[in-house]
C-alpha cells in the first residue's frame, strides 16, 4: 500500500515505452510505478534547477 502522502497521477504512453519501462523495472527489481515515480521526481528537480538558473541569469542581466 502506498504512503498516504502520495498523490495518484495517470498517464498514457506508447506501447513500446511501456514495454521498455516494464523491462527496466524488472531488471531493477522494482515496480513500474516506483520507477516512473523516480523518473518524474528527477525530471521535476532538473526543471526546478533550470528555472532557478534562468531566474538568476535574468536578475544578473537587470
Amino acid at each position: 500500500m502506498p504512503p498516504k502522502n502520495l498523490r495518484r497521477i495517470t498517464s498514457y504512453v506508447l506501447p513500446e515505452v511501456a514495454k521498455a519501462l516494464e523491462e527496466w523495472a524488472e531488471k531493477e527489481e522494482r515496480s513500474v510505478s516506483w520507477l516512473v515515480g523516480k523518473l518524474i521526481e528527477k525530471g521535476v528537480k532538473e526543471y526546478q534547477s533550470q528555472q532557478q538558473q534562468n531566474e538568476s541569469t535574468q536578475k544578473e542581466s537587470s
